[in-house]
């Protein structure tokens, strides 16, 4: 099983400069269509608090609008490019460095200890032909040491 995972998550690593349709930079601004840059004419509110329909003052009001969105999308993906170059040049190479020695040590595991079985519905490892179980530990952070330590165990109380 281990194997498969290794073999699986080197397959799957991110290919630099290739986005898929779904991963693609988002776009900003407002919608099409009513109420939406463009929507055409609207009452505005001059300073007097009067409602002014002058077509010039909704579209003072389209075009700041628009300038204000185009300028929060620019910075939100500058932020949202060194956010995604964090991940994929730090973040990602550690975490799959980590899984890579999980797995390795897992493989190792299963080489030197043929006989050693779990059971993953009660969460119990032990010998094949014993009677003893031990507590399944976390599969992630189990060291080849601990688990000759624990075979050790296991094969002692069988004698």
């Amino acid at each position: 099983m281990a194997s498969s995972q290794l073999n699986q998550a080197q397959a799957a690593r991110p290919q630099a400069g290739s986005v898929r349709g779904w991963e693609a930079e988002p776009r900003s601004g407002p919608l099409p269509g009513p109420g939406g840059f463009g929507s055409g004419m609207r009452n505005t509110w001059d300073d007097a608090g009067r409602a002014s329909g002058n077509p010039l003052d909704a579209l003072g009001e389209d075009i700041a609008g628009a300038a204000v969105s185009a300028a929060m999308g620019f910075a939100a993906r500058a932020i949202s490019r060194r956010v995604e170059r964090a991940m994929t040049e730090r973040v990602v190479p550690t975490v799959m460095a980590r899984q890579q020695t999980v797995l390795q040590a897992q493989i190792e595991i299963a080489q030197r200890h043929p006989d050693l079985c779990a059971c993953l519905t009660d969460n119990l490892i032990f010998l094949a032909g014993g009677s003893r179980v031990l507590p399944m530990p976390n599969l992630m952070t189990v060291t080849v040491e601990q688990a000759d330590q624990m075979v050790a165990q296991l094969r002692d109380t069988m004698t």
